[in-house]
């Protein structure tokens, strides 16, 4: 199959309060962050997708996810995106 250049996140909430996304942001144009617009509640999973373009050469992204965790510096979480897109 062609590869979209989507990747999926899923995350599962492990605290006692509803956990909430505040922004999703990527270090550059060519990703597109969607994210859950509604609290995760304790116990739920949700997920995040990312795209990313699929000019042929080396991927490295970064993506910042805001939330109001409290088990994380500032509730900051990085996510990465590592990958070679080669031509078909």
């Amino acid at each position: 199959g062609v590869d979209t250049g989507v990747r999926t996140f899923e995350f599962t909430n492990t605290g006692d309060e509803e956990l909430v996304i505040t922004n999703v942001r990527s270090s550059c144009g060519c990703t597109v962050p969607s994210r859950p617009q509604a609290p995760i509640m304790p116990g739920q999973s949700d997920k995040i997708e990312v795209q990313y373009n699929m000019n042929p050469g080396t991927i490295s992204r970064s993506i910042t996810v805001e939330t109001n965790a409290k088990n994380v510096e500032n509730g900051t979480v990085a996510l990465y995106i590592k990958g070679k897109v080669v031509e078909g």
